[in-house]
């Protein structure tokens, strides 16, 4: 049975073509009395056979197309001596164009007392939210011995009037990222093209008042973080819509939306924090409202929005929104593997807050791992801060410095002048792909049409007449014909 391709689904999908294993989200549960394998087993299929979504898979031509099989996944059964997460996760990857996009494996472990449930889903079946709800029930109805009846239910169509929420909710606020160029050239000073996983756990010192919202204040905590990490008087990234659609709440594979943050801090330097995170807490409840980000800032922006969300994501969770401990009396506990591997993000910043214990897991594409303990410990110190200033008279300027030297970002190529060999050749397989009889040195290539499922091919006829291998991310960062003929100038002088 085919059906229609959503609009989230085609960005997700075209984001795999580029990145064939992104979007993976790899989860273990840790059964600590053991698993009664038969009934796991059983209940795994009925799910399974109940919802379509978990038989879904795409096809992926010039059009995409979305396909339900009647045949459910296969459900693994394997006993090890030892169980390497690392590794099983590796070997259990899953591309968008796989046949199957969940898979499911019944862990025996021999040298531990409990046993494991893996589950890895592709992202553009479900989010990390639909997952824990699944997981809850699964949990109960493993637990009660009874047939699974489940309470969730498919999610309305992408065509249902959720946007219907837009005019109001969205407060009338304009998106502005007029400063968004000098902030990019940053984090392109501080890229160094390495992959880099790093997890840290902590706890807060004493009790923090209750002012704020706590992802208010992470937020805050974390913007400002970056601000003093770069030195920038400003930061823009994209943390996500948690306000989910009510209607929806309870659906398998409702998508949580990106949502466009920044703020401007020159003129903040002297202004109270409690003020700052009461305004920042305020421009979050106005984006809970449904309205397409995405889509209104690709119209408006361009080339330099998309960058947006791909250059840092910051993700807040919490013990009230994502269950980790599904069962407390039988010890049934989720551990997300930190294999999550969401590296087409530059920087993808993960905060998950239980009480006063605060775990931090982040995944880097672009970034050094001194780079990423630096914004750590930076985020830790300011965190406490405002959590401790319960008498006020914290000002912005006491947690943040803007002042220092401008550094040299070496992250941007020198940029090859039109008239030069390979900007001529660049340019020339942009006019074909795109149709645009001549393409402007300082034009990016977004503006002019260019999509995720042309920059596949893009990519490969760079790869043909250049004999290099660039990273998806370069057709981001050097975005117009000058900038990408330079990036690859600078390529070809450090091959010979």
């Amino acid at each position: 049975m085919s059906a229609m391709v959503s609009s989230t689904e085609k960005r997700i999908v075209s984001s795999c073509l580029l990145s064939p294993t992104a979007y993976n989200i790899p989860l273990f549960v840790r059964f600590a009395e053991g698993l009664n394998i038969p009934r796991m087993y059983n209940l795994l299929t009925r799910y399974m056979e109940d919802f379509e979504l978990f038989r879904t898979s795409y096809e992926i031509h010039s059009e995409i197309h979305k396909r339900t099989r009647n045949e459910p996944p296969t459900i693994e059964v394997r006993t090890f001596e030892h169980l390497d997460k690392d590794r099983l996760i590796g070997e259990q990857l899953i591309t968008i164009k796989d046949r199957a996009l969940v898979r499911f494996l019944i862990c025996r472990v021999l040298d531990e007392p409990g046993d494991y449930l893996f589950i890895n889903a592709h992202h553009v079946l479900l989010d990390g939210f639909s997952m824990n709800l699944f997981l809850q029930e699964l949990t109960q109805a493993y637990l009660s011995g009874e047939p699974a009846v489940s309470q969730l239910y498919p999610p309305l169509p992408e065509e249902a009037p959720q946007g219907s929420m837009q005019a109001e909710g969205g407060g009338g606020r304009t998106l502005s990222f007029g400063k968004y160029a000098p902030f990019k050239s940053k984090l392109l000073g501080r890229q160094s093209s390495e992959i880099h996983y790093l997890n840290e756990c902590f706890s807060l010192d004493g009790s923090p008042a209750k002012r704020h919202s706590d992802f208010a204040v992470a937020l805050t905590a974390f913007s400002l973080s970056l601000a003093h990490f770069l030195h920038s008087g400003s930061v823009y990234l994209a943390y996500p819509y948690l306000g989910r659609d009510p209607r929806n709440y309870k659906a398998l594979g409702n998508f949580v939306q990106l949502i466009p943050f920044g703020i401007e801090l020159e003129e903040e330097l002297g202004t109270e924090t409690d003020q700052l995170i009461a305004g920042i807490q305020s421009q979050i409840f106005a984006s809970f409202a449904g309205r397409d980000y995405y889509d209104e800032l690709i119209r408006t922006e361009g080339m330099s929005s998309m960058n947006i969300f791909r250059d840092i994501i910051f993700d807040y969770k919490s013990g009230s929104l994502i269950a980790k401990t599904l069962n407390e009396a039988h010890g049934i506990q989720l551990e997300e593997a930190h294999g999550y591997r969401d590296e087409k993000y530059g920087l993808h910043f993960s905060v998950y807050k239980t009480g006063n214990d605060w775990e931090i897991s982040i995944i880097s594409s672009e970034y050094g791992l001194t780079d990423l303990q630096a914004l750590l410990t930076l985020f830790h110190s300011i965190l406490q801060k405002l959590y401790a200033n319960a008498g006020g008279g914290l000002r912005v300027g006491d947690l943040v410095s803007l002042t220092a030297k401008e550094e040299k970002h070496g992250g941007e190529a020198a940029p090859e002048t039109p008239g030069g060999k390979i900007y001529d050749e660049v340019a020339g397989i942009v006019s074909a792909l795109l149709g645009e009889a001549g393409v402007q040195a300082n034009v990016s290539f977004f503006d002019l049409g260019m999509d995720s499922l042309l920059l596949v091919k893009f990519k490969k006829r760079i790869r043909e007449s250049f004999n290099i291998n660039l990273k998806i991310s370069d057709f981001f960062n050097y975005h117009t014909a000058e900038l990408l003929a330079g990036k690859i100038m600078d390529h070809l002088k450090e091959a010979n």
